[in-house]
This record gives structure tokens, C-alpha cells and sequence, in this order.
């Protein structure tokens, strides 16, 4: 199995949204504690996120021609960091609960994380991800 990398994007079923469903992830970081932080990739961007400005600026377009496993538009939702256990992942990957799908590209990492480091949406702790 290869490492996982900032940049990796997967796949796995999350019991955490409303309503619990498969999602796709972009790995953003991580941190001294083996905690990978990551953004979701969403549909279409919700009410809540596009009434608010510094939330509709972190919302990054990927299309399927770039990203293939993608069925239509979508956008990596970088309003908001989440994190989970590395060992949780790699338990998921190796048991087939959770699938690599691809990486996202240099320039579009660079650009999400360049975004995220100014934001004034995320604590100096949570840029510590990014950086």
C-alpha cells in the first residue's frame, strides 16, 4: 500500500455528515499526533457556505476532465479543516472501507493551500496543516 500524502484524495463512507453518506477527501496535512487533516469535496456549494464570503473564497472548482473519478463539477470545500487518525485511514485503505482515487494537482494544492494559509478562517494551529 503507498504512503499517504498531502495531496491524496480518497474515498469512504463518513457517519459524521448530515446525512451520512460516501465522500471524497483531499489530505491537506498533517500533525505531530499522526491526525491527517483534510477538506471534503462537495456537489455544489451549500446555502450556509455561500451567503458567507471568506467561506465562498475557499471553495475550489475541480472538474472531471482534471479529476476523472469525478462525475460532474465539484468543489473541494477548504472553508472547513477535518481531521481524522492516520492509523483509522490506513486500517479503512487496507480493509477496502475507504479507496485512493487520485491526487489532486500541484498547481491546484498549491493554490488551496496558499488560500488557506490566508485565510482568516482557520487558527494558526489549524494553518500548521497547511504549511
Amino acid at each position: 500500500m503507498q504512503a499517504i500524502r498531502r495531496g491524496d484524495i480518497y474515498h469512504r463512507h463518513f457517519s459524521t455528515t448530515i446525512p451520512p453518506k460516501d465522500k471524497f477527501f483531499v489530505i491537506v496535512g498533517e500533525d505531530e499526533a499522526h491526525y491527517v487533516g483534510y477538506f471534503f469535496v462537495n456537489s455544489n456549494i451549500n446555502n450556509f457556505v455561500a451567503r458567507n464570503e471568506k467561506m465562498v473564497a475557499m471553495q475550489l472548482p475541480i472538474k472531471p476532465s482534471d479529476y476523472p473519478f469525478l462525475t460532474h463539477l465539484s468543489f473541494v470545500a477548504g472553508h472547513q479543516l477535518s481531521v481524522l487518525p492516520k492509523s483509522d485511514l490506513i486500517r479503512e485503505l487496507q480493509s477496502g472501507r475507504a479507496q485512493y482515487k487520485g491526487r489532486m494537482s500541484s498547481e491546484d494544492m498549491e493554490m488551496l493551500l496558499g488560500a488557506a494559509i490566508q485565510s482568516p478562517l482557520f487558527s494558526e494551529k489549524e494553518k500548521n496543516y497547511f504549511r
